[in-house]
């Protein structure tokens, strides 16, 4: 038997003041980056969706082989650093601020093709937020052990100090809208 809940709780209802492009990057968690490092981030993301979808998706399906996290988090690092190498053989300079936040997003898609391939299996939200936090692991440290002098160790440790002094501190009021949570009652 359910218990009644004593007094509901309002909604909180509310219109987000950020626009869709803006929403999109935060998601991405590169909202502190210029807006041509925004273009640019989002043009390398698409880039390598391209190669993914188009004829990119058999080699990187037997790369992935069974589906672990590991091999799923190098082919994405290798795939980002790669395609930054590509843009910065065509003479652009490519902020390492946003490569972690483009992994992400390119985990991301890994693994939704994965779990189309009915290669891995993900039940639910958390098992694959989980699967794809561990890939991520792996993709930042294919990318540490790449040729790439930019990208360090050291220079990951900056990056993420630098994530947590630019959130709100304690005592500061978050902006945005309030999500709603469920929450469970007792039998």
């Amino acid at each position: 038997m359910m218990k009644e809940q004593a007094r509901p709780m309002p909604i909180p209802v509310g219109q987000s003041t950020v626009s869709q492009e803006e929403q999109e990057m935060a998601d991405l968690g590169i909202e502190n980056l210029s807006e041509e490092e925004i273009v640019q981030a989002r043009g390398i993301v698409e880039n390598i969706t391209a190669y993914i979808y188009s004829d990119g998706a058999p080699d990187i399906l037997e790369k992935a082989g069974n589906g672990s996290p590991q091999r799923l988090g190098e082919v994405a690092g290798n795939l980002v650093t790669n395609e930054i190498a590509l843009e910065e053989e065509d003479g652009k300079e490519v902020s390492r601020d946003m490569e972690v936040a483009i992994m992400e997003e390119i985990v991301h898609e890994l693994t939704d093709l994965l779990m189309y391939e009915n290669i891995v299996d993900l039940p639910d939200e958390k098992s694959e937020q989980m699967f794809m936090g561990e890939a991520l692991t792996y993709a930042i440290g294919a990318a540490i052990e790449s040729d790439d002098p930019q990208f360090t160790g050291e220079s990951i440790m900056q990056m993420f100090t630098n994530l947590v002094n630019s959130s709100p501190q304690q005592g500061e009021q978050p902006t945005g809208v309030l999500a709603t949570q469920e929450v469970p009652y007792g039998n």
